[in-house]
């Protein structure tokens, strides 16, 4: 009985050693540096966005007419407030889109304000026993109170300078490139028809991820343009009554903080 039971203690012993010696052991840092550069390439992010927009005058071009009188304009601009999100593709190559708000201010008043007002009085006189005339004094000059809603769609470029998958850690700078759409929201008494707006946006940036979220900040380039008509003509030909609007920023600033999604 004894012998019996020092046998099976001597082969549950060997058993033992034997499977000690098979045990795989699993490294879950995945600290190479192949892995650890493609578990943050691959991740696609969310989250808000702010973009600090400054307008020159010296960057816009523009058409104001009001009964064939040439206006002059000045725009300003508040800052574009929105989100933005990215899919990874490749490790390289990632596309974007960005959702943003911004309020466009131009202000207008005719370069030869005594012949304007002389033919608003007459188009007064005309409608008087009509009902309200076309256009008013607001028409001839005053301010245009804008919203625009901005949707940008792109690609960008990105190297991967800094990957470790043990600190969740990722550096990576990129450059990018987009098209730009938007619709314009004329919240004041014009006549003019709120049109569509149409450009494209450039920029680079540096992107950090850690852990589950995400810090970007570059500059971004854009060029916006729209061109508009009175929705009721006051002029003998359509582009007598016209807003024509095209303008470029150059290198404001942006940043954008979030999560990433997977």
């Amino acid at each position: 009985m004894k012998k019996l039971f020092f046998a099976a203690l001597s082969l549950l012993a060997a058993t033992q050693t034997f499977a000690a010696k098979e045990k795989v052991i699993t490294d879950t840092s995945m600290s190479g540096d192949n892995k650890s550069g493609m578990s943050y390439s691959d991740r696609g992010s969310f989250g808000p966005y702010i973009e600090f927009s400054n307008i020159n005058m010296d960057h816009v071009n523009y058409s104001y007419k009001v009964q064939e009188h040439a206006h002059d304009i000045s725009v300003d601009g508040t800052s574009i407030y929105g989100a933005t999100g990215t899919l990874p593709l490749m490790e390289w190559f990632d596309i974007f889109l960005m959702v943003g708000y911004q309020h466009l201010g131009v202000s207008h008043s005719p370069r030869d304000p005594s012949a304007a007002y002389a033919d608003l009085a007459e188009i007064a006189d005309l409608y008087e026993d009509f009902g309200d005339a076309p256009v008013d004094s607001t028409t001839i000059k005053g301010r245009h109170n804008i919203h625009t809603a901005l949707f940008q769609f792109g690609f960008d470029l990105s190297i991967p300078i800094f990957t470790n998958y043990n600190y969740q850690l990722m550096v990576k700078p990129y450059v990018f490139a987009g098209v730009l759409v938007g619709k314009t929201f004329f919240s004041d008494n014009t006549k003019f028809l709120s049109p569509l707006l149409y450009g494209y946006a450039y920029g680079a940036g540096v992107r950090v991820a850690f852990h589950g979220a995400y810090l970007t900040a570059g500059v971004r380039s854009s060029h916006e343009y729209f061109h508009t008509y009175f929705e009721r003509r006051v002029s003998e030909t359509k582009e007598g009554d016209e807003f024509m609007l095209d303008f470029d920023t150059f290198f404001q600033p942006f940043i954008s903080v979030g999560l990433t999604l997977f």
